[in-house]
C-alpha cells in the first residue's frame, strides 16, 4: 500500500511551497546560479526520548513500541520557521536504531540517560547463515506500522521522513563490536565484504518498506534532514568508518554502500569530520548524490574542512548540520560555491 499523495502542506503558503520545491530540484542538480538552502533545527535534544513517556532501562525490543508510544511521538511536532528553506517534517521515532535491530543487534535503552544504543554480545557472526539467524523481521513490521500511524496523525501539516537508516558498516559494528570488526578487516576482509553486502540488502529492504507508506508531495519525499527530492530519497551512514583505513573502507565496504545508494532515486550518506580521509572513496560512488557532515570536537575544525567541502561540491551536494552561529554560516557562504550547498543551523 503506497502512501497517499499530498497536494499542499497547510503549514506553508502554496506559493512558498512551489518555490521551495523548485529550489530543492535546483539543489540536487547543482544548477548554475542557484542559491544555497538554509534550514533550521531546534536546539533541543536531537533524540527527544523524553517526549515518548517510555520509562525503560535495559534491553529494548520492538514490542516496547506500543500504540501509546506512537501517539506520544506523534504529539511532538518540530517547530516550523517562516524563513526555513526546508519543508516541515518529522522523523518517525527518531531515536530508534531500526536497521541495527532488524539486522539482529542487541538494543538497549536508558530513559535516565535519554538514549538508545546497540551492544554486541559475547559471540559475533562469522557467516551469512549466522546473520540470517539473527535477523529480527518484527522491526521491519514495527517501522511500517509506526510510519503509517505518524503519517495519518500529521495529516497535511508536515511530512514524515525516512528514519535512522544505519549503513552496512555500522550494522556490522553493532553485531560484533568495533575491536572485532577491525581485527576481521585484517584477518578476513573477503568475509567481511560478503557480510556487508548481505547487510546492504537488509538496509534496502527496510528502507523500501518504509518508503512505500510515506506520503508523496509533488511526487517526492523528504529525507531525515528535510531535503525534498522526487521519488525515493534516503540517508545512510558510516559512523564507524573513522576507525578504518582508506583502503579497508574503499575495498571492503564501499561496494555495499554503492548497492544501497543505487537502489533509490536520491541517496545521501552521513559522515563525520574525523573520517574526512574517506572523501576520495565516497567521490568514487556516483550514485551518492550528497554527503552530509557532522562536525566532531576531535576532528578538523569547520574552517579546516572548507577545502574538503569545496572539493565535494565539484561533484556532489554537501549538507552541513548543526552549524552554530550566523558567523559560521556567513563564512561558509563566503568561501564555498552555493550550488548544491545546504546549511542547517541550530535555532533556539
Amino acid at each position: 500500500m503506497r502512501g497517499r499523495d499530498i497536494d499542499h502542506l497547510t503549514t506553508i503558503p502554496a506559493e512558498r511551497q512551489r518555490e521551495m520545491l523548485g529550489r530543492h530540484r535546483a539543489f540536487w542538480a547543482r544548477e548554475p546560479g542557484s542559491a544555497a538552502l538554509l534550514g533550521y533545527a531546534p536546539s533541543s535534544r536531537i533524540f527527544p526520548l523524553a517526549n515518548l513517556g517510555l520509562q525503560h532501562e535495559g534491553p529494548f525490543t520492538s514490542e516496547l513500541i506500543t500504540r501509546d508510544v506512537m501517539e506520544a511521538d506523534a504529539r511532538y511536532r518540530p517547530p516550523v520557521y517562516e524563513t526555513d528553506d526546508l519543508p516541515p517534517g518529522k522523523i518517525p521515532l527518531e531515536a530508534i536504531e531500526w536497521c541495527q535491530g532488524y539486522t539482529g543487534a542487541r538494543l538497549f535503552m536508558s530513559a535516565a540517560a535519554q538514549t538508545v544504543w546497540a551492544e554486541p554480545g559475547t559471540g559475533h557472526p562469522t557467516s551469512i547463515a549466522e546473520l540470517e539467524d539473527r535477523r529480527q523481521p518484527a522491526w521491519l513490521a514495527k517501522l511500517v506500522e509506526t510510519t503509517r500511524y505518524l503519517a495519518g496523525a500529521l495529516g497535511e501539516t508536515m511530512l514524515p521522513s525516512e528514519s535512522l537508516l544505519r549503513g552496512p558498516a555500522d550494522c556490522l559494528e553493532a553485531l560484533m563490536g568495533a575491536e572485532r570488526l577491525c581485527l576481521e578487516l585484517y584477518d578476513n576482509p573477503e568475509r567481511v565484504a560478503e557480510m556487508a553486502d548481505w547487510l546492504a540488502e537488509r538496509v534496502i529492504e527496510l528502507a523500501r518498506a518504509q518508503i512505500a507508506v510515506l506520503p508523496r508531495l509533488d511526487g517526492g519525499t523528504i529525507n531525515r534532514y528535510r531535503l525534498w527530492a522526487p521519488g525515493s530519497n534516503i540517508v545512510t551512514q558510516a559512523d564507524i568508518a573513522n576507525v578504518m583505513s582508506p583502503a579497508h573502507f574503499r575495498e571492503v565496504f564501499c561496494p555495499a554502500y554503492r548497492q544501497v545508494a543505487r537502489s533509490f532515486d536520491t541517496a545521501t550518506i552521513h559522515f563525520h569530520s574525523c573520517a574526512w580521509q574517506h572523501v576520495d572513496a565516497l567521490l568514487e560512488i556516483p550514485e551518492l548524490a550528497a554527503i552530509e557532515w557532522g562536525m566532531d570536537p576531535t576532528g578538523p575544525t569547520l574552517e579546516e574542512m572548507v577545502p574538503v567541502f569545496a572539493r565535494i561540491l565539484e561533484e556532489k551536494c554537501v549538507i552541513l548540520m548543526n552549524i552554530r552561529t550566523e558567523a559560521e554560516t556567513a563564512m561558509l557562504l563566503d568561501r564555498l560555491p552555493r550550488e548544491g550547498l545546504c546549511i542547517i543551523r541550530r535555532k533556539e
